[in-house]
This record gives structure tokens, C-alpha cells and sequence, in this order.
């Protein structure tokens, strides 16, 4: 049967009408979109938790001074690319479609402009994902993580002279190799200009790495997570959890001149004393925090936030360590607590007071070692990663310390992340160590259940249950199964709304809603929404550069095909080969029989690997050839282009 013969299904007992397929839900509609149990569910999290702490409040809005001029920001091309102004519906009482803790930690995310934390710094907060630290150097601004995109970065420095006086930048720090605290280099200081750029060791691989060699994937699973393709608003996107969203702007990258790459190591930038401690292997693969002992000040970088972490983020990343992350915060507790009146964050508003922020470093060190110990307790009591993320519980202090809820990561989704991290996706049982895949597990399941119409009658009784996973589970087989029959795209996505109505993580919404929104519309490119920052991808080493071009690699064009290629990149030399299906590079090698050598920049072999240039362009702007074209062109068409708007909610 066509998926055109399917009527839609009929609401039971507490569900309401599907949405109108080919229509984002907004307003009154999309509010009948949500079922009855839904609201009720919200409003008795309302209830349980202290969702009106005075303290928050005054501590989010405590010191501002400036704001964004109204407008918002703009990309070159006149796209407005952040505006706070769209979260004004955060004003209002918490309706039925958001959990009220998300609610309540969207609106004190929702305070924006220029803070003074103490005499001397200073913070843009709401300008970006991540904020913007401002210090007050000898002789100008000592800028730390300066934001996503260009234009958010230059927005805040032009606020920053503007409200406080012109200086010029005189140093640049960079606590961690993320792209929302590294972007935004270009709009506040200039490659080789001279000011000093200090970041974590390990920071230029891992910056690149990540980003180059699982960027694509990573990319479009970010669109989930960040609730890139949604408009904010009571069925829409909220709040990140650690921000509102990323901006959609321009992302630059500037080579770091510095390396911090000792815990304890002290320096004197511009007149202020810092202290360090590295960090790396937490919520960053390198990473530092630093103490400003003159203004007893600490800055925790993203280590510590307003929030539960993710020790594996939706978008993908490796496993973080969830034990060394309480040591780090336990050692800087010994480090830093007893010197620091304030601490503050790369993310969410600070802690005042010293007892305030050591009683906050405990019960962040806690919540990361409690995660560990509970799931590895668990697990070595035989339960799988699906089983202990339903059986953990929250700590008894938990309910009554918003700061360390959920609001970003999850309980449940990081007890699967520690299970990852030391046993791997495979839970043991072997009817899941070969399963099938999406498409022909779907197509199973249906016809074991009786065919669609009986499978859209079996979610129909979940969801009036109140079985969202359960009604989500049947949904998406049927979805892999027949990709085309509406009336399973239209309730699979009336159960995502609900489920996304309920997470008290603002990304876990984020992503449920994303879902919904695409199995309606379909995959809906977005400007500014991510992808490879070409001026870090320049940043490469040629072993890595190789590496990322092998991760492109088709096997069915590589049937049989022998070739071996010298490469010389900037003096450095490497031989490449293709053999059994597989590309490798051999950095200082040179074969004496090439098919064909290459000589030029990084750049330059970017662009002809990626198709923005031809071979004859290429060679116009400075690269040799050597040897046998043909078996050139024939290395290039081996390797696929990436498209990172791939689906993800249907085959």
C-alpha cells in the first residue's frame, strides 16, 4: 500500500491532532500538538524543584553595564546572525511545551551585554554561545575565548572601547581547542600583528583534528544538537544549557604564538599575574584554567559551568574521562579556593562569594565521580548501558542544586558515555554484537507486527500510554521501513514534540525537535550553520593533512588500483600511496618510481583534493606536476566529497 493510502491516525485518549505535514507547529497548533500528559508531567517537575532561588537572579544580572546596540548583529551579506531580542518570549510564565527548570535556566541565560565581575575584568555574556572575558592589562585589553564568529567577537570589542574607553588588544588567551571560544579570532586580532595568542598544549592538533577528521558528520549532528534549523520560542528552541545557541556567522582561526604546559605555571601578561592549570582530557582534549591571584579571581573554563556537562556531546566527540575531570576540579579546590572571592566560567554567569564557589567546586567534583562510580557499579553488576542509564538515579542533594542538573548533558545520556569509555559500544549480549541496520531492521519489525497500519496502530496506543519511547521505537522502524508514508512521519514527529517538550536539557530538546522538524520538511540547509574552518584546516601537519584526505577514500574506485604519489609541502617531504583499498602517507619518505610528485602548499593541494580548483588552476597559482597526469586525475576522482546535509531522522 502507498503511503498515500495510509489516512492519518486517529487520536486516542490523551493525544491531540497531528500537525499538518509540510508546516513547521507554532503557536496555538503546535501547542494541540503536544498531549495532555505532557503538561501534566511539567508541571510536576515545576513543583519538585527550587525553581526561584533570589540568589541566581541577582548573581545573572549582577554588574552589567552595556548591551548590543538594538538589531542585533550582521554578517557581511546583511543576515542577522545573533539577536537576543528573540528570546524575549522568555518574559513570560513557562507554558506546558518546556520543562520549567529549562525554562528558569533559559531566562537567567537570557541576561546579555557587558558584566563587571570585579575591578578589572569584565565579561560579555549572551553575545555568543560561550562568553567573552575582558581584563584589564598594563597597557590594553587581555581578551580570553573570543567567541564563534567573527562579527560576535568584533561586536564585543567594539562594545568594550566603546563603553570603557579604546585600547588595543594585548594579549589573547584561549582556554580550550573548541571552535566556540576560538572562531571569533580574526574580529579582534590579526595573523602575526604581534599580540600574543596563549592556549593549552595540545591545542593546534587537537583543534584541527577534531574538527577536520570528523567534521562533516560532527557538523551536521551539531545542527541537532544546537537547534540550528529552529526558531526560538515556546515550541522552538529555548536555551543550549551552556548558552543560547552558536551564532551563524563567519569562523576565522589564528595560529597560536604560546603554550601553556604546566600545572602551577605562573605568567605575567601585560601586567597581570596568572596562574595556570592544565586541564586537558576533561571537557576538552587541552585545556587550562588560571587563577588572577591580585584580583582573587578564578576562571574555571568550561570544566565547571551552571550545568551538568556532556561526557560524550550528541554531536560526537571521544569519550571524556569523567574520574579525571573530579581530580581536576578536586585540585583546583586545593589550588585556587582559598585564594578566589569569584569564579567565573567560559559559559553561564559566575559564583560570588568564597564559600558560594567552594561549596560549588565540591558538588561539580561530585557529580562528575558520582557518575563514574555509579555506572562502573552498575555495570560490574552485570546491567548494560541501557539498563544502568535507566537505573541511575540522581544523588539526594541533586534536587535541591540546579547547577549541576541537566540542563546540557544528562544523567542518563553520560552514564552510557562512561560505559563507552570503558567497555565500547558492545553490551555484551550477542544478538547485539552483528545487528542489523536501520533499514532492514525496520523493514523486519514491520512485517513481524502485521504491516504498517498495524504498526501506526501500536504507536497510536503508546502514545495515548504515555509510552513516548516506546511509540518513538515503533515509529522509526516504520520510517526506515517505508521513508515515503506520511502518516508516520507525522506522528513520529507529534512524539519527538512531546519528548522535546519534557527534556530538561536544552540540547536533548533541541534535537528532538530538529527530528520532528525534518521528518515534516525534509533536510533544510542553513546558512552560517557550520563546517571546516578552511584558515584551521591550513593549520595542519601534512601526517595529518594525509590522514583527513584517506578518511575520503572510496574502496569500490580503489578496486585494484595501485599508485604511489611524492609529495614536498613547505620542504617536507612524504610519500603516499594507494594499495589493497587503503591510503597511506609515509612522512621523509621519497619514492624513487612515483606515478607523480607534487610540489606547493597545503593550501594549494586543498584545493585541488576538494574540487575547488582544477589541475590546470592549481598549477596557475604555483603548483608543480611532475610525472604521469593521467594517473594524477585518477588519484583525485578516488576520494568522495563530503556533504554534510545527509539525513539523519530517515534512510
Amino acid at each position: 500500500m502507498s503511503g498515500s493510502e495510509h489516512p492519518s491516525p486517529k487520536a486516542g485518549p490523551g493525544a491531540r491532532p497531528n500537525p499538518q505535514a509540510g508546516a513547521e507547529p507554532s503557536g496555538p497548533e503546535a501547542v494541540a500538538d503536544l498531549t495532555e500528559a505532557t503538561a501534566a508531567a511539567n508541571a510536576c517537575a515545576g513543583r519538585s524543584l527550587p525553581l526561584h532561588d533570589p540568589q541566581d537572579d541577582a548573581d545573572a544580572a549582577r554588574g552589567r553595564i552595556a548591551q548590543f546596540s538594538p538589531g542585533g548583529v550582521r554578517a557581511p551579506d546583511g543576515r542577522v546572525i545573533w539577536d537576543m531580542a528573540q528570546y524575549g518570549f522568555l518574559d513570560a510564565p513557562c507554558p506546558a511545551s518546556v520543562h520549567p527548570a529549562l525554562w528558569r535556566h533559559a531566562q537567567l541565560n537570557a541576561h546579555h551585554g557587558l558584566f563587571e565581575v570585579a575591578p578589572g575584568i569584565w565579561q560579555a555574556r549572551g553575545c555568543d554561545y560561550a562568553n567573552l572575558t575582558v581584563i584589564e592589562g598594563a597597557t590594553g585589553w587581555i581578551l580570553v575565548d573570543p567567541l564563534m564568529t567573527v562579527e560576535t567577537s568584533a561586536a564585543v570589542l567594539a562594545m568594550v572601547n566603546d563603553t570603557l574607553g579604546a585600547r588595543p588588544v594585548s594579549a589573547v588567551l584561549v582556554t580550550h581547542c573548541h571552535a566556540d571560544h576560538f572562531a571569533g579570532l580574526a574580529g579582534v586580532v590579526g595573523e602575526g600583528d604581534g599580540v600574543p595568542i596563549i592556549v593549552p598544549e595540545g591545542f593546534l592538533r587537537h583543534a584541527a583534528s577534531e574538527a577536520i577528521f570528523a567534521g562533516t558528520a560532527m557538523a551536521r549532528r551539531a545542527i541537532y544538537q544546537f537547534g540550528l534549523g529552529l526558531t526560538p520560542g515556546p515550541m522552538g528552541t529555548v536555551d543550549g544549557g551552556i548558552g543560547k545557541a552558536p551564532a551563524k556567522g563567519t569562523r576565522s582561526f589564528v595560529r597560536p604564538t604560546e603554550e601553556i604546559t604546566a600545572t602551577g605555571e605562573e605568567r605575567v601578561i601585560d601586567g597581570v599575574r596568572f596562574r595556570f592549570q592544565i586541564a586537558s582530557g576533561t571537557e576538552a582534549p587541552a585545556e587550562f584554567t588560571f587563577l588572577l591571584p591580585d584580583h582573587r579571581v578564578l576562571c574555571m573554563a568550561e570544566i565547571c559551568t551552571r550545568t551538568l556537562h556532556n561526557l560524550v556531546p550528541p554531536r560526537g566527540a571521544q569519550v571524556r574521562d569523567p574520574l579525571l575531570w573530579a581530580r581536576v576540579i578536586d585540585e583546583a579546590i586545593g589550588l585556587f579556593a582559598a585564594e578566589a572571592d569569584i569564579l567565573i566560567n567560559c559559559h553561564n554567569w559566575p559564583v560570588f562569594g568564597q564559600a558560594a564557589l567552594t561549596e560549588y567546586l565540591y558538588e561539580q567534583r561530585d557529580i562528575y565521580k558520582y557518575l563514574h562510580d555509579q555506572t562502573l557499579r552498575l555495570a560490574n553488576l552485570g546491567h548494560t548501558p541501557d539498563e544502568i542509564a535507566n537505573l541511575i538515579a540522581e544523588p539526594d542533594w541533586l534536587a535541591g542544586r540546579l547547577h549541576a542538573r541537566g540542563f546540557y548533558g544528562s544523567l542518563k545520556f553520560n552514564a552510557r558515555a562512561v560505559y563507552q569509555r570503558y567497555f565500547g559500544f558492545y553490551d555484551g549480549n550477542p544478538a547485539h554484537l552483528d545487528p542489523l541496520p536501520p533499514v532492514e531492521l525496520g523493514q523486519h519489525m514491520v512485517a513481524a507486527l502485521g504491516g504498517p497500519d498495524a504498526v501506526l496502530e501500536h504507536a497510536q496506543a503508546a502514545l495515548a500510554a504515555d509510552q513516548l519511547q516506546w511509540a518513538a521505537s515503533l515509529l522509526n522502524h516504520l520510517v526506515f521501513a517505508q521513508p515515503d508514508l506520511e502518516a508516520a512521519r507525522g506522528l513520529l514527529a507529534q512524539v519527538y514534540r512531546n519528548m522535546g517538550a519534557r527534556a530538561e536539557s536544552g540540547i536533548q530538546r533541541n534535537i528532538y525537535l530538529m527530528g520532528a522538524k525534518e521528518l515534516v520538511e525534509g533536510v533544510q540547509p542553513q546558512p552560517g550553520a557550520g563546517g571546516p574552518i578552511p584558515a584551521l584546516a591550513a593549520t595542519l601537519s601534512l601526517r595529518d593533512w594525509l590522514d583527513a584526505l584517506a578518511v575520503r577514500l572510496n574502496p569500490e574506485r580503489a578496486r585494484g588500483v595501485t599508485l604511489t604519489l611524492n609529495l614536498e609541502v613547505a620542504g617536507e617531504r612524504a610519500e603516499l600511496s594507494i594499495a589493497r583499498q587503503t591510503e597511506f602517507g609515509r612522512i621523509g619518505s621519497w619514492s624513487d618510481a612515483p606515478d607523480a610528485t607534487l610540489r606547493g602548499s597545503l593550501n594549494l593541494l586543498g584545493v585541488l583534493t576538494n574540487g575547488a580548483a582544477s589541475l590546470e588552476e592549481a598549477e596557475a597559482r604555483g603548483l608543480v606536476v611532475e610525472g604521469d597526469r593521467k594517473a594524477l586525475m585518477r588519484w583525485l576522482a578516488l576520494h568522495d566529497r563530503f556533504d554534510m546535509w545527509f539525513n539523519l531522522v530517515t534512510p
